[in-house]
């Protein structure tokens, strides 16, 4: 990684910002394994080396292109060099480019080279973007944001308010950025889950009727309206069966809304949708056609996964917006190292933050999110072989 970043300030400049950094696997050919891992930094140049090119980025490329010109005859085809065979062996393939770095041999398998617990950084690390206000431990959670793939100027926003008052930790400079709240302690009795395919809504709905039962002793009903996944009516029926609460499964809306009736006694009702494309507007569309029949106090939590790409989940919030959530939920933490998406996706949404899960187990890959515990996230380093 810092091979990587030497790279980027040689080529970019010493003000490049960081845009996004992850590790990748270099794919074999037919039949072969993966390859080596790599080390992928997305980042340009400062804006004001961009100004100062007329908004070009002349510092990056700089190699003239030549055009021909219209009053001149074309030129003829260059005769083509003869190739001898020989018995030598072929040359070694070039050097990785300064966004792919590879990592060392003994770390092909493994990640645990990078710099994790970044907030243990020296006062002297190499921070790529603008810190200029920043103070040295605001320069230290500032990296720690890049790092992780904050974006830049959400990166900024949050050392600045680590700053702002007495208390100081990444932890209250969330408090004062972010919005956490817990669903299940307001006064809606019907929580909807909806989200792209393949993000865990059935199991997380699971582990909220868990949770509900077995902590807080309340009585719980569900309602699936995903017949359409292979296996997905089984699944709930499962954990209905274990946790003892009635399963209502509705195709149409005249039975949602017979769902709804029959389970009227019930503290909270537990919805689970059909999980949709985010570049398909008819399934999402058709979700919000059935939301108005839950009622006008419905929470509408959008589940998102943690380890998917932030262009990705950018695309998710866009397209489920019109589903009107009031907050997200964030899956799989145990897939992933970095967890910048989750600020971006949180800040750029205005939604509140609600839980979290890690894991496939029921209910005790469940958790609730809160500033400390994100901050945790973002500086404690991972034990990758556990």
């Amino acid at each position: 990684m810092r091979e990587a970043l030497q790279i980027v300030k040689e080529q970019l400049g010493p003000d490049a910002v960081i845009l996004s950094t992850k590790s990748v696997r270099e794919k074999g050919g037919p039949g072969m394994a993966l390859g080596r891992t790599l080390i992928e930094v997305t980042a340009c140049p400062s804006p004001a080396a961009t100004a100062a090119s007329g908004g070009r980025f002349s510092a990056v490329v700089d190699d003239p292109i030549e055009r021909p010109s219209m009053e001149s005859k074309p030129r003829a085809p260059e005769p083509r060099p003869r190739v001898e065979r020989s018995a030598s062996p072929p040359p070694p393939p070039a050097a990785p480019s300064a966004r792919e770095i590879p990592l060392p041999r003994e770390s092909e398998d493994t990640v645990s080279d990078l710099p994790m617990s970044l907030g243990e950084l020296p006062a002297d690390y190499p921070v790529l973007g603008d810190a200029s206000g920043l103070d040295v431990m605001g320069k230290r959670h500032y990296g720690t944001l890049l790092m992780h793939g904050v974006e830049e100027p959400i990166a900024r926003k949050v050392a600045m308010m680590d700053q702002s008052g007495k208390e100081r930790g990444l932890d209250v400079a969330f408090m004062r950025t972010l919005k956490f709240r817990d669903p299940l302690d307001g006064k809606s009795r019907v929580i909807v889950l909806v989200g792209p395919t393949g993000v865990g809504k059935t199991t997380t709905l699971a582990k909220l009727a868990a949770d509900l039962i077995l902590n807080r002793q309340r009585s719980v009903g569900m309602i699936t309206l995903d017949t359409f996944r292979v296996g997905a009516v089984a699944q709930l029926e499962t954990y209905a069966k274990l946790l003892q609460v009635r399963l209502v499964v509705a195709r149409t809306l005249s039975e949602v809304k017979a769902g709804l009736h029959s389970l009227n006694r019930c503290d909270f009702v537990l919805v689970d949708t059909v999980g949709s494309s985010p570049y398909n507007r008819r399934q999402v569309n058709s979700t919000a056609g059935l939301l108005p029949i839950m009622g006008d106090d419905r929470e509408v939590i959008l589940t998102m996964a943690a380890n998917v790409r932030e262009t990705e989940q950018q695309a998710i919030y866009r397209r489920f917006s019109v589903l009107k959530p009031t907050g997200l939920i964030f899956t799989k933490l145990d897939e992933t190292v970095t967890y910048g998406g989750i600020l971006n996706v949180a800040v750029r949404a205005g939604l509140p933050l609600t839980m979290y899960t890690d894991g496939q187990r029921v209910p005790e890959n469940l958790g609730w999110m809160s500033p400390k515990t994100m901050a945790r996230w973002f500086l404690e380093e991972r034990d990758l072989d556990q």
